[in-house]
């Protein structure tokens, strides 16, 4: 358990404004700041996803395995994952971010990819299942419209006998 020091604050605040002016920490605190933007929010904001994938591209070409790779490996995940871009493709999403946790799995970028993967790998699962029971359900539809053919007939055929036995009984 912690214990109150006499005189901890005043310590405290000194040891702060050391920090501070020593350059090792920031005010307020970095905690405080909101976390830096989310990188997609331009390109969800402006709609130039044509723009924000090439310049991706580029980023990734050119970090050589630096802080700017994951976040160009991000981004390119999330512009294939996000259903409203013009270039949603969830398999090329997994691949990048599949990428961005084998090469730097203890980033914040590698983390939010995976809560990525597992919504993509989730809805991909859901998707291939919904397929699945359409093609089900178009195959039982298939077989109802045959047996309905064939009962139809069957009454056809039921008809005609009954007309011939009333024809033989006269």
């Amino acid at each position: 358990m912690w214990r109150k020091v006499p005189g901890s604050t005043t310590l405290g605040i000194v040891l702060c404004g050391v920090l501070l002016l020593a350059g090792c920490a920031s005010w307020p605190p970095a905690f405080d700041k909101p976390r830096g933007a989310f990188p997609p929010q331009r390109v969800m904001e402006g709609g130039d996803y044509a723009g924000f994938l090439a310049e991706n591209r580029q980023m990734l070409e050119r970090c050589e395995g630096g802080t700017r790779c994951e976040v160009a490996l991000f981004n390119l995940g999330f512009v294939h994952a996000y259903p409203q871009s013009p270039y949603h493709d969830p398999s090329k999403a997994l691949l990048y971010f599949d990428d961005l946790i084998k090469k730097y799995p203890q980033t914040p970028s590698a983390f939010e990819g995976r809560a990525w993967r597992a919504l993509l790998t989730e809805n991909l699962a859901l998707e291939e299942k919904r397929r699945r029971l359409q093609a089900d359900l178009r195959s039982k539809d298939a077989t109802i419209r045959t047996l309905r053919t064939q009962l139809g007939r069957s009454r056809e055929i039921d008809i005609e006998i009954d007309k011939k036995e009333r024809e033989l009984l006269r």
